[in-house]
């Protein structure tokens, strides 16, 4: 209602939705409640994309633990080297 008060303040116009060509608020919600949707969807689809993709990089595991290697570092290296 505050939008309107303020369109009718400055245009002189008495009826604010004639500048602002919705009568009433139930048409903004209801488009903003499909905009709203349709992110969701569309988000909901990059998620499961992203994590399809994640799955199939390959990753280095123990043969007796499935489990990645725990590898420890000498404080001051940055990588370990493998020959």
């Amino acid at each position: 209602t505050t939008t309107f008060i303020g369109i009718v303040e400055r245009t002189s116009v008495d009826d604010a939705d004639a500048v602002l060509g919705f009568r009433s608020l139930n048409a903004i919600v209801d488009t903003m409640i499909g905009l709203v949707a349709v992110v969701l969807v569309f988000f909901s689809i990059g998620a499961i994309v992203a994590a399809r993709r994640v799955a199939m990089i390959p990753t280095i595991r123990l043969a007796s633990t499935k489990q990645p290697p725990e590898m420890s570092i000498v404080l001051g290296l940055t990588w370990h080297l493998f020959n």
